[in-house]
């Protein structure tokens, strides 16, 4: 499978470091460091509440990694569009602490209720989490990039 459009592989990088950005947050929340993790998210969002049971938990973590992967669209579009590719981890990096601030941000003006406030460790671990989602976007889209440009 050829992967030529830009926004199909920055979904495609986005979703790849969702899945590790998902794992930092399962290890914190199960060494109960964390009291959510990012599929909670979605699912108190929209539902109010933590999912109940596996499919609910699978579920949402499907909607966790589809926005990721809209994030890992964006974040490919400003690296064409606005920037070059130079310097990518440092840029990764920025754009994950970025989403991270600027979602938490939201959630806090809108006072949602479960997410307002959060204890530190969930912070942490949601920063750190930022911080890993940045990274190894920037990484893997340029890994995507320099495979399919060279076609």
């Amino acid at each position: 499978m050829f992967i030529k459009d830009t926004i199909t592989r920055g979904f495609v990088a986005g979703i790849m470091a969702g899945v590790l950005m998902n794992i930092v947050s399962y290890i914190s929340f199960y060494l109960n460091i964390a009291s959510l993790r990012f599929l909670d998210w979605p699912s108190i969002i929209i539902t109010g509440h933590s999912p109940a049971n596996t499919l609910s938990a699978l579920y949402f973590l499907l909607v966790q990694l589809i926005f990721v992967g809209f994030l890992g669209s964006i974040f490919a579009l400003l690296i064409t569009r606005v920037t070059t590719s130079m310097n990518h981890l440092f840029k990764g990096f920025l754009f994950g602490v970025i989403s991270w601030f600027t979602i938490y941000g939201l959630t806090y003006l809108a006072d949602v209720p479960k997410l307002t406030p959060l204890d530190m460790g969930t912070a942490v671990t949601d920063f750190i989490g930022a911080i890993v989602f940045g990274i190894v976007l920037a990484e893997s889209l340029n890994k995507l990039d320099t495979k399919y440009d060279l076609l």
